[in-house]
């Protein structure tokens, strides 16, 4: 049995006693989110939290085993503070949180992607760049009393991009298209519960149709995939053909491939993360064996115990 660890820093304090910390991150929402669960009450005493800690200081979650050592779990800021029902929530958010800055009003008609992104990045003045990899091309763009993080919020939603930022650079790239380190998984070894369902891209053929509305108000349609197969609409902020091509393959890479759906429960080691590879294999099953991309990982932390579901996304290999 390994002996659970923590480190956890806000602000200027480091957390001594706490009940639980669940921390969610994947490619398909823009932020990563922590939350850190304390007691209500210390040696029979309240605790004095909103005193000590505020909104926006510096939040550092790192968690393991005393066998293995402390990784970096989380690394943001603190959003707001909940003291309901006897305990101390404190909800954190990565470093996208500095993005919630307001932006001048503006329209902008024929704007690529890249240039879009980086008139937003120079406007919030923290000194961001950008890696953008994907084409993309608005007919119009309307900034209407919002931030820049609703601006890339609405992008990510909009163009089914990877959209994450790390360190002081914003990735923007197709799904999958950067993949971090590889994870191995066996089945059975380091695999605690499996929710997973095997299936032949036959059983998954999908005709993604593509529409995007025109300024004189008519539906411009374009469709990506597999003649027969199931129907899936999805919308395209751009009509010109790049645009809505890139957006309809990008969501046939993602519902037609040979491989599992669903989720695994592992531990704290191996550690992974959202935009890693997940490499499964299954000793009784080699035909089933393959890589994934990890479009989720789900965190949990307490006296209980540790663990982790990671849900996978399209097959890599």
């Amino acid at each position: 049995m390994f002996t659970l660890l923590y480190d956890i820093e806000i602000g200027d304090y480091k957390v001594g006693m706490m009940e639980k910390v669940e921390i969610h991150s994947s490619v398909e929402l823009l932020a990563d989110t922590a939350v850190i669960t304390l007691p209500g009450t210390q040696y029979n005493s309240a605790l004095d939290v909103e005193g000590k800690i505020k909104r926006g200081d510096r939040v550092s979650i790192r968690l393991g085993y005393g066998e293995t050592g402390l990784a970096e779990e989380f690394s943001g800021w603190v959003q707001r503070i909940g003291t309901d029902n006897g305990a101390i929530t404190v909800e954190c958010e990565d470093d996208l949180f500095k993005l919630r800055v307001p932006l001048a009003d503006r329209e902008m008609k024929n704007v690529r992607l890249s240039d879009l992104l980086k008139g937003v990045l120079e406007e919030t003045g923290g000194g961001y760049s950008l890696e953008c990899s994907y084409s993309w091309t608005y007919d119009k763009f309307v900034v209407s009393t919002a931030t820049a993080y609703d601006v890339l919020k609405k992008i990510q939603e909009e163009c089914g991009a990877d959209v994450y930022l790390k360190g002081k650079t914003l990735h923007v790239h197709a799904p999958g298209e950067k993949v971090g380190k590889d994870v191995l998984y066996d089945f059975s070894l380091n695999v605690q519960d499996c929710n997973l369902e095997y299936r032949n891209a036959d059983e998954r053929k999908v005709r993604v149709v593509v529409k995007a509305l025109l300024p004189d108000g008519s539906v411009k349609e374009m469709e990506i995939g597999s003649t027969g197969g199931d129907k899936v609409e999805v919308r395209a902020a751009a009509s010109d053909d790049e645009s809505m091509r890139l957006r309809g393959e990008s969501e046939h890479k993602r519902l037609s491939f040979d491989g599992y759906d669903g989720d695994i429960t592992t531990w704290l080691v191996p550690h992974v993360a959202a935009g890693d590879g997940a490499v499964l294999h299954d000793r009784d099953y080699g035909y089933k064996d393959g890589k994934y991309f990890v479009t989720s990982v789900d965190t949990e932390f307490g006296s209980g115990g540790a663990t982790r579901k990671v849900t996978l996304g399209f097959r890599l290999s």
